[in-house]
């Protein structure tokens, strides 16, 4: 290696050590531990009075509300509530205003409902949708103070219930702007521009037959999550034809009568496009009918007519009537029903059963039938309170349906050519005791053992009255096969201040029949009715002279067989 080799690399040696010390003298040394600082513990928090302010949840709501034109902001309740916890209070709105409620969560909520109550308890309005923003609108009538209430149905957090008094001016259009449920500010209004609604009553009046007076007529908003509600005046001995005509909006409309005590009375069949019902009272109350779509929400146009309770043999047979009675415990309603039938000719019991009914449960008991084959039998079901809406069903050893009937507070059927038999009860309206009453049919003829189904249904529809019995004397009874094609004729004469009632039941191949009394020397049509199983009518002489009538009869599918009875009153 050369001697300028050797000096380069003696001083870049040099320069290395040199690094190395200026490095390691740069190096920090061993640090000194830091003193220990005295540490204080903290104290208690501080209390501060207060309450969480249930308008921050609100949003900008009450402001949109007041510039619509609702009155000031009113907090009814707040707290913190946890999944299935209520809160609520009273809130008075004026009887010519609407109550807009509502009812907010926080954030963590999911789903909240609102319901507006009447003091006695009855629901007014409600929004149960699932969601957490309900909101209801009240609208006249409706009572001056109501009960609200919240229910967390999923989540926890805060809730809120607020209010405003709105116009019913403002009513519709505030509705509308907040999703409002219940009763809208168009409220009900009259129904006489209502399409078709004359038509459609013309032919519900025949097809029920009487004389009936218009009394009410109002056109009222439905909606699905809530009822609506109509009051109606009921006097005693009095019948009511109630006809429900819903729009295109809403369908299968639930129909109930309230009495004064909050008690069902009477409900429409369920299915009809129309619900419709007569119902009849011995007794003076103040009722209410609520109303409730299943789906959608819209209008409904309601009809009420009225005629004497006395009146209801014009229709009986051919309307679906509900008697109410005194709520009476079970002995004194047996009581009541024996006396009426031993006045109507019939004897003692040959056999009753007692039992209690609950809702939603069927009780099955044999029946031992008196007359055998060759005869037939009345059953008379008897309910005590508080038993409501009895649903009652006969049924043969083959499942064969014999008769089915119901009542508010009992029911009576008929039963020919069976020995053996078993009754059906169920309550759609309250549970109670109720009494089962086998006894002889006092009207027995030969010819009801050739067609016992289609005597029952005759027997049933020759009944009238609240207990169902059978008025005046028997003058005949016919058998005969009905044709679609045509239509059967025969002659018969009431005498001078009589009544005749003609009943037609039908069995066998074939469904559908239809019954026409004309004045004979006019041809004036008098009455009519028509059935699937059966049919009745009747007609009347004056007090001056007989009076010949003339009966038509004419099965409308297949060709059944028929028994016609007949009764002179």
């Amino acid at each position: 290696m050369g001697a300028t080799a050797m000096t380069v690399l003696r001083v870049l040696c040099l320069l290395c050590a040199f690094c190395l010390f200026g490095l390691s003298a740069c190096a920090p040394g061993p640090q000194a531990a830091a003193p220990r600082r005295a540490t204080t513990p903290p104290g208690a928090p501080r209390i501060v009075l207060g309450e969480l302010d249930a308008r921050v949840i609100l949003g900008d709501l009450p402001a949109r509300a007041v510039r619509m034109g609702a009155g000031p902001l009113a907090m009814l309740s707040a707290g913190e509530q946890v999944e299935g916890e209520r809160i609520g209070g009273f809130f008075e709105a004026p009887e010519n205003a609407c109550l807009l409620a509502y009812a907010r969560g926080s954030t963590t909520i999911d789903d909240l409902d609102i319901v507006a109550f009447a003091e006695e308890g009855n629901p007014i309005a409600a929004d149960q949708a699932p969601d957490a923003h309900p909101t209801i609108m009240v609208c006249p009538p409706h009572p001056e103070r109501m009960y609200i209430a919240a229910h967390l149905a999923n989540g926890e957090g805060l809730v809120g219930i607020a209010a405003h008094i709105v116009p019913v001016a403002r009513a519709g259009e505030i509705s509308r702007a907040f999703a409002a449920r219940g009763s809208h500010g168009d409220g009900t209004r009259a129904a006489e521009a209502w399409p078709g609604l004359d038509d459609r009553l013309r032919a519900h009046r025949a097809a029920i037959g009487g004389t009936w007076e218009d009394f009410r007529r109002v056109a009222v908003r439905v909606d699905a999550r809530a009822p609506a509600n109509v009051a109606f005046p009921m006097e005693a001995n009095q019948c009511i034809d109630v006809l429900v005509l819903p729009d295109e909006d809403v369908a299968l409309v639930e129909v109930e009568a309230l009495d004064d005590a909050g008690r069902v009375v009477a409900r429409a069949h369920e299915g009809l496009k129309e619900p419709s019902f007569v119902l009849c009272s011995p007794i003076a109350f103040e009722g209410v009918l609520t109303l409730r779509p299943h789906v959608g929400t819209g209008l409904a146009a309601i009809v009420l007519g009225r005629t004497r309770g006395d009146g209801g043999r014009e229709f009986a047979g051919r309307a679906s009537a509900v008697w109410t009675a005194s709520p009476l415990p079970l002995d004194g309603a047996r009581t009541a029903r024996n006396a009426e039938l031993s006045r109507g000719g019939y004897g003692a019991p040959t056999s009753v059963k007692n039992g209690q009914l609950v809702l939603g449960r069927r009780v099955t008991l044999p029946l031992d039938l008196p007359g055998g084959a060759s005869g037939c039998a009345r059953v008379d079901v008897v309910g005590g309170a508080p038993l409501a809406l009895i649903d009652a069903s006969i049924w043969d050893a083959n499942g064969l349906l014999l008769a089915s009937g119901e009542g508010t507070g009992g029911a009576a059927l008929f039963v020919c050519g069976r020995a053996k038999a078993q009754i059906e009860l169920e309550t759609r309206g309250r549970p109670g005791p109720f009494s089962v009453m086998v006894r002889p049919e006092r009207w027995q003829h030969p010819l009801f053992a050739t067609r016992p189904l289609a005597a029952t249904r005759m027997l049933a529809r020759a009944a009238t009255g609240e207990n169902l019995m059978h008025e005046g004397l028997a003058t005949s009874v016919k058998q005969m096969t009905l044709d679609p094609a045509k239509r059967t004729v025969y002659a018969v004469t009431a005498g001078a201040g009589q009544c005749l009632r003609v009943a037609v039941g039908i069995e066998g191949e074939g469904a559908g029949v239809e019954l026409r009394l004309f004045d004979g020397s006019t041809s004036e049509e008098l009455d009519r009715s028509a059935g699937e199983r059966g049919a009745s009518a009747r007609a009347c002489a004056s007090a001056a002279a007989p009076r010949s009538l003339r009966v038509e009869i004419r099965g409308t599918a297949g060709k059944p067989e028929a028994i016609i009875g007949e009764r002179l009153k």
